[in-house]
């Protein structure tokens, strides 16, 4: 276990975050959780608004959904992305404080 400040984390959690914070150190991922911030949005939209390719996309969605940070839903042949957590927003928002 590791501790910081008064709380101990387990290595566990330690893992796991590490994969989180990860997930979203990408520019272009940055950008997709900001965007699924203001809401959900097809895979269409979200190409156009990141103005890169289907594959690259699906490449950066594929890992924001396998690290748990985004959700998928498919109605007939489109499929939406939205946020997992709200809280994840506020980490986002907090590291920008941090660096502002």
């Amino acid at each position: 276990m590791k501790t910081t400040g008064n709380t101990i984390i387990p290595e566990r959690e330690i893992a796991q975050l590490s994969e989180v914070i990860k997930a979203m150190s990408h520019p272009l991922r940055y950008k997709i959780i900001c965007l699924l911030g203001r809401g959900e949005m097809s895979m269409q939209h979200l190409v156009k608004a990141i103005n890169t390719s289907h594959s690259n996309a699906s490449q950066h969605l594929a890992l924001l959904q396998d690290s748990g940070l985004i959700l998928v839903r498919k109605v007939a042949s489109r499929v939406y992305y939205r946020i997992r957590d709200q809280r994840t927003l506020r980490l986002l928002e907090i590291s920008h404080h941090v660096l502002a």
